[in-house]
């Protein structure tokens, strides 16, 4: 009985190594040449895949604009007896909607390739003689019919390589990627939310969105928490100064319910609950937050109200002051 417990317990182990080694993503690098693996061209990781259980590597990409072009890295590697490649490789890459449509009914995803104008995809790279592996620059650019609502992904494929066989792992990857504007990212936000029966300080890390190029979507106060969020879009001038093109988003009511503002508390709402604080006595004064960007120091003064079926701000009986400084 000994004998076949311990035969059984090696056979359970040898299965779990055969399973462990048959996985597409058992190492978070592809190929090793001191494994043994002879002339396989591959995709290589950029950064830690999104799984280690999908049918192909998912890379995922946050892409800062520098106006309106940025891009990710795609690296081609070579592994081979020998760790170098030993001539030019030229390897031919394309989009394979296939293989996307197979990622996200394996996954469960939805995602979609970006309209042409997006993205520039070279037909082919060179693994030069010498060297182990390429790195290439994808671009992608914020065209006007980037739609910021949608789940983007470049799906690659290996077409061919002019060396060597194209690994049957690693020769499909997804890449998935965000295009983000300078102004997105978190802020430290401080101020304060004047309101007749629940005034209260402002203070915590609140996230910036990107809607475009130039536009941001912001939180309204402390409003962004809960299933009931409230958020203005507006456009940040380059160099900084005024934003512009105010737009309620979220639940926030549609203007001109909800708005900037440019007096301190016009319809004399009564907040005396918030004592000492009040509209118009530093720091809350709307000389300050004025609704501007400062570039330099990278802070967004902000004064917005709201209240429903107000007509404008001397109807505004929510009002909110937001210093917000990037953390980056």
């Amino acid at each position: 009985m000994k004998m076949k417990l311990n035969i059984t317990s090696v056979m359970l182990a040898l299965g779990i190594v055969s399973v462990l080694t048959s996985c597409l993503k058992d190492t978070k690098t592809p190929a090793d040449p001191s494994l043994g693996t002879n002339n396989v061209v591959e995709f290589m990781n950029s950064s830690v895949p999104i799984s280690y259980t999908s049918i192909y590597p998912q890379y995922d990409n946050g892409v800062t604009l520098v106006g309106d072009t940025g891009g990710f890295n795609v690296n081609v590697n070579w592994t081979g007896a020998q760790y170098d490649a030993p001539t030019d490789i030229t390897v031919s890459i394309a989009i394979d909607t296939a293989a996307l449509t197979a990622f996200n009914n394996d996954q469960g995803t939805s995602y979609i390739l970006p309209p042409t104008d997006v993205f520039s995809v070279p037909s082919s790279i060179v693994i030069k003689k010498g060297t182990p592996s390429t790195i290439t620059r994808f671009t992608v650019t914020g065209a006007s019919d980037y739609d910021y609502t949608k789940s983007y992904c470049l799906p690659l494929t290996i077409t061919s390589s002019s060396y060597g066989v194209v690994s049957s792992n690693y020769g499909t990857a997804m890449y998935t990627f965000v295009l983000n504007n300078k102004y997105a990212g978190t802020y430290t936000t401080t101020g304060y939310f004047f309101h007749p029966s629940s005034p209260r300080a402002i203070s915590g890390d609140y996230r910036v969105y990107t809607t475009g190029v130039t536009t941001n979507k912001f939180p309204i106060g402390d409003l962004p928490a809960g299933g009931n969020p409230y958020y203005f879009v507006a456009s940040t001038p380059d160099g900084g100064g005024a934003l512009t093109g105010y737009t309620a988003a979220g639940n926030a009511p549609a203007s001109p319910a909800s708005g900037f503002m440019t007096l301190d508390n016009p319809g004399n709402v009564n907040y005396s609950g918030a004592a000492p604080n009040a509209p118009g006595t530093s720091p809350y004064l709307s000389s300050t937050y004025n609704n501007s960007y400062d570039a330099t120091k990278k802070i967004y003064w902000l004064h917005v109200g709201y209240a429903g079926g107000a007509t404008g701000q001397t109807g505004y009986t929510r009002q909110v002051y937001m210093e917000m400084v990037s953390d980056q």
